[in-house]
């Protein structure tokens, strides 16, 4: 039989949970506060993007037809020039 997810005080993830808000925020442990960081990060992170991949198109081609798949060069997004090619500015 199958063990299911512990919740109990003596979970690892709890005590580690625990320990980073009490001796890394809440105290001077440099080390515990980034572990509080990283756990509590990765949890926002995972609200803020969606944990399930986003559907953005979904078509059928006909013979013939192509798809052209483009990415915005990140150092573009930052002076603005990508969006003023596209006259969007």
């Amino acid at each position: 039989m199958a063990r299911g997810r512990r919740s109990g005080i003596l979970s690892p993830a709890n005590y580690i949970r625990r320990s980073s808000i009490n001796k890394g925020l809440l105290g001077d442990d440099r080390f515990w506060r980034t572990i509080f960081f990283i756990m509590f990060g990765r949890r926002v992170l995972r609200k803020v993007m969606g944990s399930e991949p986003e559907v953005v198109a979904l078509e059928k081609l006909k013979p013939g037809q192509f798809v052209r798949i483009e990415a915005i060069d990140p150092s573009t997004l930052e002076s603005g020039t990508a969006t003023r090619r596209r006259g969007k500015r």
